[in-house]
């Protein structure tokens, strides 16, 4: 067998390793299973789309063996499908052409700004899977979603019942029931998305990048997804499973736009007197504050109208020692 295919093997298998181990790994479940996308990454960046594949297809397998369809079913859906589709884009390249047509050596690599908008889809597109795996219709979702408040565990946190009073639990269910998609959505993309930057930066170090290192500064969603974005907003506030299912896209384009904002951040910052802590300021905020991503969301959809990094760039050159290599 060939030697990218017997790597892509030995992706599948620790991808898959990770995976159930999260099952029984207690408080650090979620190590594991944040990492467990890696090994399909550094095979595909590092070893081809053939890697890729295989590595998907063998994790899919030995979970279906050791833990059955179910677990393999959502390893598939989850990781395996979406990485090996993703790493399929990020290898596209075309070669760049003279204004008179004609070819030239250098290549036009899949755009960084498109890859998050279709990663934004697929975050979108497993939301409304996972709504409809917990109840078909609204009624259904509801009682899953109360299935797991479970009366023990509210309990254990409030003994006496002055704060999980039937009122207050009834308003979190609620909260929940429409949360859940676009939490799913935001963090299954945060997760494949840093587990492809890892990816990048492990095989780029090592020498096997099979692509060079996008620009990350010029990251530019299609405008289309504005439009997109819009919609799922406007249908995120419609009642039963159309505004679920809405929600989830919604929150994984936002995200999409707080990426955006902080390329266009991290450009019209260049020369700014303690860059460093002015990012270090809104990257915690991201983290802790749920406006501060919203404001930078905002950023980065007016990018577009606005043009703040060519703005920027036409300022001139940032003074010397204040350059930006990331």
């Amino acid at each position: 067998m060939p030697t990218h295919l017997l790597i892509g093997a030995g992706a599948g298998l620790v991808s898959a390793a990770l995976f159930a181990s999260a099952a029984t790994a207690g408080v650090l479940a979620g190590i594991p299973f944040y990492l467990s996308p890696l090994p399909l990454c550094l095979a595909g960046l590092g070893w081809g789309r053939s890697a890729a594949l295989v590595a998907a297809l063998s994790g899919t397998v030995v979970i279906a063996a050791a833990l059955g369809p179910v677990l393999a079913l959502s390893f598939g859906l989850t990781f395996a499908l979406p990485i090996a589709t993703l790493i399929h884009l990020l290898l596209l390249a075309r070669p760049l052409t003279t204004p008179e047509g004609e070819a030239t050596e250098a290549a036009e690599w899949y755009p960084a700004g498109r890859l998050v908008g279709g990663a934004a889809l697929m975050a979108g597109v497993l939301a409304g899977l996972l709504v409809l795996a917990l109840g078909p219709d609204y009624e259904t979702y509801q009682q899953s979603i109360g299935a797991l408040l479970k009366p023990e565990t509210l309990e254990a946190l409030d003994p006496d019942g002055s704060v999980f009073t039937p009122e207050t639990i009834e308003s979190l269910k609620a909260f929940l029931a429409k949360a859940l998609p676009a939490a799913f959505a935001i963090v299954w993309l945060t997760i494949v998305l840093f587990n492809l930057w890892l990816a990048g930066i492990i095989v780029a170090a090592s020498g096997r990048a099979l692509r060079p290192w996008p620009d990350l500064h010029g990251l530019e969603v299609p405008n289309v997804f504005v439009a997109v974005f819009a919609v799922a907003m406007v249908l995120s506030f419609l009642p039963g499973m159309i505004g679920l299912l809405a929600t989830g896209f919604a929150g994984a384009l936002l995200f999409a736009y707080v990426l955006q904002g902080l390329a266009v951040i991290h450009v019209y910052s260049l020369g700014v007197t303690l860059r460093p802590l002015l990012l270090a300021v809104v990257y915690l905020g991201i983290l802790f504050l749920g406006w501060v991503a919203i404001l930078v969301a905002i950023v980065g959809l007016g990018e577009p109208l606005f043009g703040l990094r060519a703005r920027s760039k036409a300022a001139g050159p940032p003074p010397p020692g204040n350059d930006d290599t990331n």
